[in-house]
C-alpha cells in the first residue's frame, strides 16, 4: 500500500523506526510486537542506511540480506493484522550518495525515507550534526569555525539538493538541525533568513511530490517536533501530505508523541484559530 494511501486511511501507523540493525535499542521483533499491541495497522522499519564513511549509527551493508530476511519474516508473521513495511532511512551525503543512487533504488523496499544528518564543513568534510549537543558543539568549534549560520544553511542546502535529486517518498525531520542549533542560539528559528530556508524546503517538497514527516521523537523529553510546529501552517497551506512518525528507538516509545502531534495537526487542517 502506498504511504500516501496509508496516511489518509488511518492514524494507526508509524513509518519511521530503528532497531538492532543501526542505533535502535531493541530488536525488530520486540518493536513490531509493541506496535501490534498498540493497534498499529501499518508499521515500517527504517534503519539508518549504509554510508561510505565511519558512523556507529548506520547499519552495515554486510547486514542488508539479514535485515531484509527479518523484514520478510515479520511481514508474514503479522499478515492480516498489521502491515509491515520495509524501508531505509537513507542519508543524503551529496551527488554520489543518497536515495537516488542505484544501490538504494534497486533494494526491494516498500518506500524510501530520505534524511539529512551529515553536513559538509568549509573543507568539504562531512560531520554528523545530529545527536548529542556536546558533540555538535565540538564540531561547531573545531569543524565549522564557530559559524552556526554556515552549518544551518548548509544543512538546508543538503535537504534541497536531496529533494532535487529525488528517489524517495518520505522527507524525514527536515529541520532537525534546529535541535542542536537552537541550543547554540535560542533565537535562531526566529530569524528571517532561517524562515526563508524553511520556505525553500516547503516549496521544493511540493515540487518533488513527497510526503513530509512530522517527527515526534523529541516531544516527550524536549517538548518539540521536527519540523517545528510554527511551520506546520506553511506545510498544510502548500497542500503537502503529512505523516506523523515517532522515530522509534525503543519498543516502549513506539507511539511517543504521536497522539499529541495528531491532535495539534487537526487544528491546522481545520484552519482553526
Amino acid at each position: 500500500m502506498d504511504i500516501k494511501d496509508i496516511i489518509i486511511s488511518t492514524e494507526k501507523y508509524n513509518l519511521h523506526s530503528h532497531s538492532q540493525f543501526c542505533d535502535g535499542r531493541d530488536s525488530m521483533e520486540d518493536i513490531a510486537a509493541a506496535a501490534s499491541r498498540e493497534g498499529m495497522e501499518y508499521f515500517a522499519f527504517t534503519p539508518h542506511s549504509p554510508v561510505p564513511l565511519k558512523s556507529p549509527c548506520n547499519m552495515s551493508a554486510s547486514r542488508m540480506d539479514e535485515y531484509l530476511a527479518e523484514c520478510g519474516r515479520l511481514k508474514d508473521f503479522y499478515a492480516g493484522n498489521m502491515g509491515v513495511l520495509v524501508s531505509q532511512e537513507i542519508d543524503y551525503l551529496g551527488d554520489s550518495w543518497g536515495p537516488h543512487v542505484d544501490y538504494f533504488q534497486k533494494l526491494p523496499l516498500d518506500f524510501r525515507l530520505g534524511s539529512v544528518h551529515f553536513v559538509p564543513n568549509q573543507e568539504g568534510v562531512l560531520l554528523d550534526c545530529d545527536g548529542r549537543f556536546e558533540r555538535f558543539a565540538e564540531y561547531l568549534k573545531d569543524g565549522f569555525s564557530n559559524d552556526l549560520r554556515y552549518v544551518t544553511e548548509k544543512y538546508f542546502e543538503q535537504v534541497l539538493k536531496m529533494l532535487e535529486r529525488g528517489g524517495f517518498d518520505l522527507l524525514g525531520h527536515f529541520d532537525k538541525i534546529a535541535g542542536n542549533a537552537s541550543l547554540a542560539d535560542p533565537e535562531i528559528e526566529s530569524y528571517g533568513w532561517y524562515e526563508a530556508l524553511v520556505d525553500d524546503v516547503v516549496s521544493h517538497a511540493s515540487g518533488a511530490g513527497v510526503v513530509v514527516e512530522i517527527n515526534t521523537k523529541a516531544f516527550e523529553d524536549k517538548g518539540r517536533f521536527y519540523p517545528a510546529e510554527r511551520w506546520w501552517g506553511k506545510i498544510i497551506d502548500a497542500g503537502l501530505p503529512v505523516a506523523v512518525d515517532s522515530d522509534v528507538h525503543y519498543a516502549s516509545k513506539v507511539s511517543s508523541g504521536r497522539a499529541e502531534a495528531l491532535e495539534r495537526l487537526r487544528k491546522y487542517v481545520r484552519k482553526e484559530p
